[in-house]
């Protein structure tokens, strides 16, 4: 039972066993593993959709015999793991709980399934920081992820209860001019779809109520409006006066009976009703019937939402370590502390399957059957999807470096109350452009006062404010210091104010309660029309490996998120992006994929790993579902973001978009394009194409 450790020197070889005292049991590893709960989790500042997630010590999991390879390029042996995700952003943490719900939970039909798959991510910053990162929003369509991941019968059934906590429902969509004149306000409902479609027209979740001494005039508006609108009111218009003539006629039928029987009663009877007493009751009828028919227009069933699917806004730290706990929690091991270098393909002697090595800046390698990148917009996995044999291009590894797109953002948060929702004011004099959105408000049972500071303190709003800034630096993008942030926030507060922005949109900058600021540039760069590397190769490890699928020279890769598409912030979509990626890719690598048995099994440690003979199939029906949904998306937003700093060029323009918004909010209830987005079902969607 002893384990044999070489060690190599230029000049001298020494070889030495190790005790099986020394070697780290399951119970240990699994000690180990839990331990980084003791630091808060949080979202890395600097680059929160583009880091990677580890936890070094959560090995022991893996069958000895799979446990370490020798690596053809390295002299100290390399972990493996079937599968591993470089990245511990929000896509890399949302699917590694996707892969554990779809290989790993319990079923009725097949529970020792469980955690059969172990689930490794690698992240490349020492820990999660609190109060950093800015802020997202999440919206229906990340949402239903998130609301499958907390079926009952999952490993995480409270996930979106604990998310839905965390964070803060926007209820309204207000868009402003800079000096606080409100253009339109919607409902933020409007962007689920009806459970009931045919059910009429009416109010959806309900409105939300302003903090104390703040006016909501136009969201008062907005409750009174249609539900869809003021076309879809006039289109179900007929049918709901038809609803209410059948009514009055039923009222009106059976006040005649009532009627009648009282008048055939008083004829009939010698001590009958006074005149008087008759009249009243007519008049008393009559008000029940305008009553009753009142009432049959205000009960008849109105559509109803999803309300667990509303938009809300959250810390992305507090969001990241809702997901990080709950990935403990599920058993997933997450790895600290590890900057990917770069990836390549080791074949081992006897094998037709290609592995896909990692090579982390501290010397580590880890090897794997597949290499999953969520690691952001400046992924060292693209590099690989894209370049996978650089040798043959005489060694040279191409560096891709996004393009700076000219625009700034400066984002925060403060304990400043405001009327309630997510709010867009622009600029008609300069390009400077701005969101502000609620992250957390008082609870319903806090007792209200007449002074809206008394309870600033649970008031917490985000700003993230857009301004053009020609020369790049990134080495400015950053979290900045208190003082930092202090200094720069009231330098841009101040020539807002000079531009005249309103004094709502001033006082965060101006808060002493700042806190999480960060000054970041954005980027873009074109989306790929493939997001993976690898083709069919058996998935077994050994000489007698076999499979139907062509025979590869290159390990297998594939991307989600930021590194296959990534986005401007203009439509809120990036976060829910790689949200759909993470479950549309889970549920595809589970049907085509499936979990086949080791040659390394053991009673103590049930190792599978999946079925890669149809990996190119998967990644077909993967691309061909995502490629497009995120152009036509993230498309969105590039031209929602031209159209924002256009506004400043022309005072034409800018007064026709701000027709076109009343226009369109006024007739559809909000605007359409952001309709797409929040309605689509990754789920329904697999299946429907798999049904095909």
């Amino acid at each position: 039972n002893q384990s044999t450790c070489v060690l190599i020197h230029p000049h001298i070889i020494i070889r030495c066993a190790i005790s099986p005292s020394l070697t780290m049991d399951a119970e240990t590893s699994a000690a180990s593993a839990a331990s980084p709960a003791t630091t808060e989790p949080v979202a890395d500042a600097e680059s929160p959709e583009d880091s990677g997630d580890d936890d070094a010590t959560a090995t022991a999991t893996v069958a000895p015999p799979l446990a370490t390879t020798a690596s053809d390029n390295d002299a100290t042996p390399s972990e493996y793991h079937p599968v591993v995700i470089v990245g511990g952003g929000i896509g890399g943490l949302v699917l590694a709980l996707c892969l554990d719900r779809v290989y790993n939970s319990p079923s009725k039909t097949d529970p020792d399934v469980a955690k059969a798959l172990p689930i490794h991510v690698y992240e490349s910053t020492s820990a999660y920081k609190s109060d950093a990162g800015g802020a997202i929003g999440l919206y229906a369509n990340g949402l239903r992820v998130l609301r499958d991941l907390s079926a009952p019968s999952g490993a995480t059934p409270e996930l979106l209860a604990r998310v839905r906590e965390a964070g803060c429902d926007y209820v309204y969509r207000r868009w402003m001019r800079h000096d606080g004149t409100e253009v339109a306000v919607a409902r933020e409902d409007e962007l689920l779809p009806d459970l009931d479609p045919g059910a009429g027209v009416g109010v959806g979740a309900g409105g939300g109520a302003a903090p104390p001494g703040l006016k909501d005039p136009e969201g008062e508006r907005a409750d009174r409006r249609p539900r869809g609108g003021s076309v879809r009111g006039v289109l179900t218009l007929p049918k709901r006066l038809s609803k209410l003539f059948v009514a009055k006629n039923n009222n009106g039928s059976n006040s005649d009976k009532s009627e009648s029987v009282s008048t055939s009663s008083t004829l009939s009877t010698p001590d009958s009703t006074p005149r008087e007493e008759t009249d009243a009751t007519a008049e008393t009828s009559e008000d029940i019937k305008t009553t009753e028919s009142t009432a049959a227009l205000e009960e008849q069933p109105k559509p109803t939402v999803e309300t667990e699917l509303l938009s809300l806004g959250i810390r992305r730290w507090k969001y990241q370590q809702v997901l990080y706990e709950a990935c403990l929690q599920a058993g997933i091991h997450i790895h600290f502390g590890k900057r990917l270098h770069r990836a390549t393909t080791v074949v081992k002697p006897g094998s037709k399957d290609p592995l896909t090595c990692l090579h982390f800046k501290d010397g580590t390698t880890v090897e794997t059957s597949l290499l999953v990148g969520a690691d952001g917009i400046n992924s060292k996995v693209r590099s690989y999807v894209t370049n996978p044999t650089p040798e043959e291009d005489h060694g040279e590894e191409k560096e891709f470096v996004p393009e700076y797109t000219g625009v700034t953002c400066l984002m925060g948060s403060a304990n400043v109350p405001r009327i309630r929702g997510i709010c867009f004011p622009s600029s008609a004099t300069t390009k400077c452009h701005a969101c502000y959105y609620p992250t957390r408000i008082p609870s319903p049972g806090a007792e209200a006062t007449e002074n809206p500071n008394d309870d600033r303190e649970d008031h917490e709003q985000v700003f993230q404010i857009y301004f053009p800034s020609p020369i790049e630096r990134p080495d400015t993008w950053r979290t900045l210091t208190p003082e930092e942030a202090k200094e720069e926030c009231r330098d841009l507060a101040k020539r807002l104010r000079e531009d005249g922005w309103h004094e709502q949109f001033l006082a965060p900058l101006e808060s002493e309660t700042l806190t999480g600021v960060l000054r970041v540039g954005l980027r873009s760069r074109e989306a790929l029309d493939c997001w993976h590397v690898g083709g069919n190769t058996p998935s077994t490890r050994g000489d007698d490996a076999v499979g139907e699928g062509a025979e590869t020279t290159v390990g297998r890769a594939v991307l989600l998120g930021d590194a296959a598409h990534p986005p401007v912030p203009y439509i809120g979509q990036g976060a829910q992006m790689a949200m759909e990626d993470a479950g549309t890719l889970a549920l595809l690598l589970k049907h085509f994929c499936p979990l086949i048995p080791t040659d390394n099994q053991s009673d103590e440690s049930p190792i599978q790993i999946p079925d890669f003979s149809n990996f190119e199939k998967a990644m077909e029906v993967y691309e061909s579902l995502r490629v497009t949904r995120t152009k036509t998306i993230l498309g969105s937003s590039v031209q929602l973001g031209k159209t924002q700093q256009r506004r400043a060029d022309s005072k034409l323009y800018n007064a026709w978009r701000e027709l076109s918004i009343k226009a369109q909010v006024w007739a559809y209830g909000t605007l359409p394009v952001m309709r797409p987005g929040a309605a689509f079902d990754y789920k329904a969607k697999v299946e429907e194409v798999l049904a095909e």
